[in-house]
């Protein structure tokens, strides 16, 4: 038996007319009245009288008609309930900071994996711009966070314009007050490899010197500064908690984009896709 064979009936049954009841069910009347007949022989039973008047139900057929309904129903909330259900995911996510957890506000992000996916466990591994991205290319890191666009291969979601920001040794101002001064003759410590905090020095003060020291934790940029080792860019929001030794200056403030990245060619995986899910839903929140 045939769930066609059950819809052909309730629906003649309801109409009385094989032509409207084709209609109704987007088919011809000859497959409507074939679906009867087969319904017929393999329950061994009339079901409607032809009459000039239309189908109309015999008594083996107004016996039949309110659980070939019931059975319809069942078919329909069974393909309802299986639509709902998704499947269930485990594994391992490894995303890349480039800022603190505290700074990018993750912590939404992380609690809407681990609800929608608690199979799924999440490392979180602190980086730079460029690195993540490198490592995202190599299929070393799922996601990450990152500054600027990042090039066709990357699918990404804006998260949030962020405001960078300069930072110097106390020490410095009490021998030189000329802030601009400083931030030339001064060395700079760099974040890392094709940072775009160092790709925004060059560009801000070219002749700008970047030491030998680097680091892409902004935790460390602020402690070598606060220990008169060099000046550094840091996200605006790492200066609530600024060492009483380090002094913040505007000169150079400037925005970057904040986005989260992962790479287009993995889109399909489940566990990409279950986490591009909630990415998604945050950044339309955010915008």
């Amino acid at each position: 038996m045939e769930l066609y064979h059950l819809k052909s009936f309730v629906m003649v049954a309801k109409e009385q007319n094989l032509t409207k009841a084709a209609k109704r069910l987007c088919t011809t009347p000859p497959a409507v009245s074939a679906h009867i007949k087969a319904l017929e022989q393999e329950l061994d039973v009339t079901l409607f009288e032809r009459t000039s008047k239309g189908m109309r139900l015999t008594p083996h057929g107004i016996a039949l008609q309110e659980k070939a309904q019931v059975t319809l129903n069942s078919a329909n909330e069974l393909v309802a309930t299986a639509g709902q259900l998704a499947p269930i995911l485990a594994g391992k996510l490894t995303l890349g900071l480039n800022l603190s957890t505290r700074v990018l506000g993750c912590d939404k992000l992380l609690a809407q994996i681990h609800r929608a996916n608690p199979q799924v466990s999440i490392a979180l591994l602190p980086s730079n711009t460029s690195e993540i991205l490198n490592q995202i290319e190599k299929g070393c890191l799922d996601g990450g966070y990152v500054y600027g666009l990042s090039g066709d291969e990357f699918e990404s979601y804006f998260i949030a314009n962020r405001m960078i920001t300069t930072v110097i040794p106390k020490t410095w101002l009490e021998a030189q007050h000329d802030e601009q001064a400083l931030l030339v003759q001064k060395p700079w410590i760099g974040a890392g490899k094709s940072c775009p905090f160092d790709n925004a020095l060059k560009d801000k003060l070219p002749s700008a010197h970047i030491s030998h020291l680097s680091s892409f934790n902004e935790w460390t940029r602020m402690e070598l500064v606060a220990q008169g080792l060099g000046m550094s860019f840091v996200d605006e929001s790492e200066v609530e908690l600024l060492p009483h030794a380090v002094h913040r200056t505007r000169r150079l403030d400037f925005e970057l984009p904040l986005y989260f990245v992962v790479k287009k060619s993995r889109l399909n995986e489940p566990l990409i896709k279950a986490l591009c899910l909630q990415v998604e839903k945050l950044s339309k929140e955010v915008t």
